[in-house]
């Protein structure tokens, strides 16, 4: 498994035909006890990444896919980190101040991609907006009524798109909704259908937010 950082910014811009109208919508300030925060998970990945031996978060996958009853075993395949320091002037995570870890995975034949997303600006769910409208082939209109869905849903609850392919959870950040997670399932470079319910989607999403922590 590798790790590399990459050009979040440039690949959002490549699909975010909303990204302008959503993407720092709302803002994230203050604090909280026990909260995930922009700066923690910045602070981990950022010596992780220059290891470049595992994926810098510690999701269990195997242990998440047995309790969501999705058949393995779990693969690592390749990490990928974007820091706010390294992203284009103008882009998304620069002006939201925002770090992103995306961790891909095989887990029996299905391809898992698990996005992590902390910012101090804007609303996480909202920066990752772009990439829940290419991974779930949603209209726009579409993803403006699942992220209303996303925002009105408690934190630390999964919500599926229409899809069922895509989970977010948004959870306890320093902020209300400056961090969440994003399951995404097969949408490997072969493009394959995902064979998983939307439930076991949703599930799997639940018990990987619940190993969330730095």
């Amino acid at each position: 498994m590798t790790v590399s950082t990459r050009q979040w910014g440039k690949r959002a811009a490549a699909v975010a035909g909303m990204a302008a109208a959503v993407v720092l919508t709302g803002c994230s300030s203050g604090s909280g006890t026990g909260s995930l925060s922009e700066s923690g998970l910045h602070d981990k990945v950022r010596t992780a990444a220059k290891e470049g031996t595992h994926c810098p978060l510690d999701y269990d996958l195997d242990k998440a896919a047995s309790a969501a009853h999705v058949p393995g075993p779990a693969r690592p395949v390749s990490a990928s980190v974007s820091l706010p320091e390294d992203a284009d002037d103008g882009a998304v995570l620069r002006t939201a101040q925002a770090t992103d870890v995306e961790c891909d995975y095989r887990v029996g034949p299905e391809a898992v991609s698990v996005e992590t997303l902390a910012a101090q600006k804007g609303t996480a769910s909202n920066l990752l907006a772009p990439l829940i409208q290419r991974n779930a082939q949603m209209s726009t209109t579409q993803l403006r009524t699942y992220l209303a869905l996303v925002h009105k849903a408690p934190t630390g609850t999964p919500v599926a798109t229409p899809s069922g392919n895509v989970a977010l959870v948004r959870l306890p950040g320093a902020g209300g909704d400056s961090v969440a997670l994003m399951l995404s399932c097969g949408t490997g470079q072969d493009s394959q259908q995902t064979k998983l319910t939307t439930g076991q989607v949703n599930d799997l999403a639940d018990h990987l937010a619940s190993q969330a922590h730095w």
